[in-house]
């Protein structure tokens, strides 16, 4: 295996390792109020985003919370995205991570384009960024797939806010499958017994069952609405090989099932713990 080859193969990991991580993102101050930005604005310029990784000393600490080694200070002034402070880890001790800043000159230096001779103006920065705070109603562990109960949409064009969108979000209780192969309603797990009963498929109809301890069904496309009715779906057998009857079985049980678990989400309403989720339905 040739150098060329060995590289390619350890960025490739190395990216899928940093998508199936959460990451923290950065910190924004707007009316002098804390809120996360998920996200990091300077990666919008990967040329900053490089000169940023280079004025941080090589002996900083990394953490899987963190793969770009630093967090970046922002402020909204007279409209504008400030850039205020940028914090690496130097080291681990006392079991704390002790912050350290890139000095202030040295962020003038790297950010020369856009020190305005008072603050740094992010006017690389063109399109949405999202912050939040209060409660995370919803999390995965990858990367910023996470809500919270406030957030807002900021766009921007050349660093300046041209828009900005406000939400409360929240959730209406339900059943929902919270993992692979679990399924829960009101945080109590449900055994197969109580899933049976709640989805009494007709399994006489389906000789080909005789033998079979397990039906694994996927769904997708599912879609909500604000009481916690499921008002579409798309379901399909994944194992064994039956009738697809079976699955638009199913499909119609699961719609008359109420209510299931919703999320309003930035405006719209989820089906997080529905959508995209598999379960295996046990016939013993």
């Amino acid at each position: 295996m040739n150098k060329k080859t060995i590289i390619t193969i350890f960025l490739f990991l190395t990216s899928l390792t940093t998508y199936a991580t959460g990451q923290d993102g950065d910190v924004i101050y707007i009316d002098g109020t804390q809120w996360a930005l998920l996200g990091q604005p300077i990666s919008r310029d990967t040329a900053l985003w490089r000169q940023v990784r280079a004025a941080i000393p090589q002996q900083h600490v990394t953490i899987s919370s963190n793969w770009s080694g630093f967090t970046a200070f922002w402020s909204i002034r007279q409209d504008a995205l400030c850039l205020d402070s940028i914090q690496y880890l130097s080291s681990f001790a006392d079991n704390k991570f002790q912050p350290e800043s890139i000095p202030a000159e040295t962020l003038k230096s790297v950010f020369k384009n856009y020190f305005d001779g008072k603050q740094i103006v992010a006017r690389w920065l063109k399109g949405d960024i999202r912050v939040a705070r209060g409660k995370i109603l919803y999390y995965q562990h990858n990367a910023y797939e996470r809500n919270y109960e406030e957030e807002q949409i900021i766009s921007f064009d050349q660093g300046k806010v041209t828009g900005v969108k406000a939400f409360h979000n929240f959730v209406v209780d339900g059943f929902s499958f919270d993992q692979v192969g679990l399924s829960q309603v009101g945080g109590k797990s449900v055994t197969p017994a109580q899933l049976r009963e709640m989805f009494p498929l007709h399994l006489e109809r389906y000789p080909e069952l005789a033998n079979v301890k397990r039906i694994v069904f996927s769904v997708r496309r599912a879609k909500v609405d604000e009481t916690g009715h499921l008002v579409d779906c798309e379901i399909k057998v994944a194992k064994p090989d039956v009738n697809p009857q079976l699955a638009d079985e199913m499909e119609e049980l699961m719609k008359a099932y109420y209510p299931w678990r919703v999320l309003f989400i930035n405006g719209e309403y989820r089906a997080y713990g529905i959508e995209k989720y598999v379960f295996v339905y046990l016939l013993e």
